[in-house]
């Protein structure tokens, strides 16, 4: 489990160094979201692992990209946002701390309602420093 996050964190690395080699990639915070937990149970946990999505949340000395791509893949695939950060400081809508998982709201610019994502237990100190950060 730690070798595939570690390999997660490496793809979100790398993708923000192919956008932009002079950006530094400090802090990788891994979540997923997309589908609901009854539309999981309802399809099944196979189908539903499909419709789930994984977000990458890569802060660097001058940004926050928020990358997304499908949870079975290896890496991101589309950035939805890249957030300089000196505007970054709105960028934490709700932050809910839980034993397995925890919740995580963003206010995206150009979205009306904030996206949600979870946040394992194991990614806990990265997410704890993100929001720190913001």
């Amino acid at each position: 489990m730690m070798e595939q996050k570690l390999a997660q964190i490496s793809e979100a690395r790398r993708a923000v160094l192919r956008m932009d080699e002079t950006e530094r990639p400090r802090l990788v915070v891994l979540a997923v979201g997309g589908s609901v937990v009854w539309l999981m149970a309802t399809l099944g946990p196979l189908l539903g692992l499909m419709l789930l999505q994984a977000y990458y949340l890569v802060v660097t000395d001058r940004s926050v990209y928020v990358l997304s791509g499908p949870r079975n893949a290896g890496g991101p695939r589309k950035v939805l946002h890249v957030v300089p950060l000196a505007e970054a400081a709105g960028l934490v809508a709700r932050v809910k701390h839980g034993t397995g998982w925890n919740s995580l709201w963003l206010r995206l610019p150009g979205r009306r309602r904030p996206l949600r994502m979870k946040v394992s237990f194991q990614s806990r100190a990265e997410l704890d420093r993100f929001v720190a950060k913001f």
